[in-house]
């Protein structure tokens, strides 16, 4: 059986799973980034009408923070940050971005806790 592959970029339909497997980690970043995106703007309004619930702060926080890493890493990128470094500074900022998430979430437990 042969594959269906695109003739003028020689890669499988994004139909396929071999198309998904193959992608490198920058552009799982890049697809994640705008999922997170899409998920905060339906988030958003839901936690401006109900603000005290904690699972909504959660979410909230995980999805600015892991948008803001990999922001961060659009923003090195496009200033030059070289290519062959791009999978090891993915791995550091979604590390910096799990610290930090759990950073805030304590802080926000244990010292801002001026809204509920």
């Amino acid at each position: 059986m042969t594959s269906v592959k695109d003739p003028v970029t020689n890669k499988p339909p994004v139909w396929k799973i071999s198309a998904w497997r193959s992608m490198y980690p920058g552009m799982w970043s890049w697809v994640l980034q705008r999922l997170s995106a899409l998920a905060l703007i339906v988030l958003f309004p839901i936690h401006v009408m109900n603000p005290y619930i904690d699972s909504v702060r959660i979410t909230m926080l995980l999805l600015v923070v892991w948008h803001a890493m990999h922001g961060i890493k659009v923003i090195l990128t496009d200033f030059g940050f070289p290519d062959r470094h791009q999978r090891k500074l993915f791995w550091v900022l979604c590390v910096v971005g799990v610290a930090a998430f759990f950073w805030l979430a304590y802080m926000h437990t244990e010292y801002w806790r001026f809204m509920a």
